[in-house]
């Protein structure tokens, strides 16, 4: 067995492998720079793993140059087979753990939304429960100092430090699941998208601490790099300072090691998802519609249809304008602004029940049951949905708002089907995507949400109403609040 001697080249504590002495100076400094004397732990300030740091001029050194460099095919395959394991492992762990929260939040309506009801079946049953709900959100908000952050907050902080951290996953699990089980007219991408860029940021953490043990292991054979590897992930929980290791935000991998070992997590996370996907009750997902045939009656409808989702767009434009300001007001009330909300989505939900949940399984739902509903309610719904769901984004009841848009907009142009009698499918995919672009503002981006929700046959009539309904202009009023 081959030993090699690293002992010559390993750094001292508080400096790093190919570091030089201001290098080290500039590092502890910066150090120093993290420590706020007023007790704040910086945790959403601090530039993460991949983040450039501005306080120092320095580049960070890589994973990959720890303790010298490899020699030869074996040692490359005992440092790198171990890591990409274990990006697997994790990222199996990830995909598991969120796609299990959406699918538990899924179970929690139907307890709250079915089985609940059959006790107490009563007409006013909506506006009790999220009444309720409204009561029961404000007091955990109040109470526990937790809340999910919007989608806007959460990629800008990614964009700024280049991670994303939560304070308590149980207490953000817990803030992610209350606005959904009791009905609130939110999507669940908000809080998914928090959870995962935090598990992203993990991940990233965790494989450079890995890849950093495989490196200092003295004798380099796969048994010894694999037992260092795996332990990172729970040692690294009892570690302390004391262990030697460098710290792991110090390190950054090259591309080329971070390409294959995100790849790697990533089809550990797709692993993760369809286990999950395969108990009943806990798979969910963007609906999926079936082709469709257009004609001149169609073709005529066309732009019309397109305004009609571009109006829409401008309804929550200016309700998350309004929300937004009334949030402001109330913010220092957050047991009253989420009494109010849930009052409000509740009266709206007695009457209109479609205006509740995330949309997912009624956008399957109305497939089937739009023709018995009547062209005046499927509009309605749908209208008042765009004003519901910015309303529950700014008084506590916080959550995401593409799938609400999408079947909002489903709704509405199953209602313009009803009213004009063209092909329902058309009139629908042309008023969902010009309504998702208007909200959007990125016709790309609308179109790629988009295209896995309608046949491709209609792509033409997607791309030409994305890019028209994100061009047309929003009248500065509505966006003027909007950050």
């Amino acid at each position: 067995m081959r030993h090699v001697n690293r002992s010559a080249s390993r750094p001292t504590r508080g400096a790093t492998a190919h570091e030089t002495p201001s290098a080290g100076c500039a590092r502890e400094a910066r150090h120093l720079a993290d420590a706020d004397p007023s007790g704040h732990d910086g945790a959403h300030d601090r530039p993460t793993p991949d983040a450039p740091d501005a306080l120092s001029p320095v580049k960070r050194p890589y994973v990959g140059d720890y303790h010298g460099e490899l020699h030869g095919a074996r040692e490359a395959i005992a440092v790198g087979l171990p890591t990409i394991l274990l990006a697997l492992a994790v990222g199996f762990c990830v995909g598991a753990v969120v796609w299990a929260a959406l699918g538990i939040s899924s179970l929690l309506v139907k307890l709250l939304w079915t089985d609940l009801r059959s006790v107490f079946d009563v007409a006013w049953y909506p506006l009790a429960l999220c009444t309720i709900g409204g009561l029961v959100i404000g007091l955990w908000t109040r109470f526990s100092g937790t809340r999910i952050e919007l989608l806007d907050s959460v990629m800008g902080q990614v964009k700024r430090t280049g991670g994303y951290h939560v304070k308590s996953v149980p207490k953000s699990l817990i803030s992610f699941f209350l606005p959904l089980a009791f009905g609130g007219s939110i999507g669940p991408e908000a809080g998914l998208t928090g959870l995962i860029a935090a598990a992203c940021t993990w991940i990233g953490t965790t494989l450079k601490r890995a890849g950093l043990k495989a490196k200092s292991v003295t004798d380099l054979t796969l048994s010894a790099t694999l037992s260092a590897v795996f332990g990172t992930p729970f040692l690294g929980i009892v570690a302390t300072a004391d262990d030697g290791m460098p710290r792991a935000e110090d390190y950054a991998f090259r591309r080329p090691a971070k390409i294959v070992l995100y790849t790697a997590a990533a089809f550990g996370a797709f692993g993760g998802i369809s286990l999950i996907s395969s108990i009943p009750g806990m798979s969910s997902g963007l609906p999926r519609f079936g082709a469709f045939d257009a004609g001149p009656l169609e073709y005529a409808w066309f732009a019309p249809i397109v305004v009609a989702g571009w109006l829409l767009a401008m309804l929550f434009h200016g309700a998350e304008t309004a929300a937004a300001k009334l949030g402001a007001r109330l913010a220092a009330y957050p047991v009253l602004s989420a009494l109010l909300c849930g009052a409000l989505i509740g009266l709206a939900g007695t009457f209109l029940p479609d205006v509740l949940f995330a949309g997912e399984e009624q956008s399957t739902e109305i497939m089937g049951t739009w023709t018995s509903m009547g062209a005046a309610t499927l509009l309605l719904t749908g209208a008042l949905k765009l004003v519901a769901t910015p309303l529950c984004q700014h008084l506590g009841w916080v959550g995401g708002h593409f799938f609400p848009s999408i079947f909002a907009g489903i709704s509405f142009g199953y209602g313009l089907a009803a009213l004009t009698g063209i092909a329902p499918l058309f009139c629908v995919t042309v008023c969902v995507t010009s309504l998702v672009a208007g909200i959007m503002r990125k016709p790309f981006a609308a179109l790629a949400l988009l295209i896995l929700c309608f046949p491709l046959d209609g792509v033409l009539w997607m791309g030409l109403a994305a890019v028209l309904g994100a061009a047309l202009p929003m009248p500065k009023a509505v966006l003027k609040e909007k950050a």
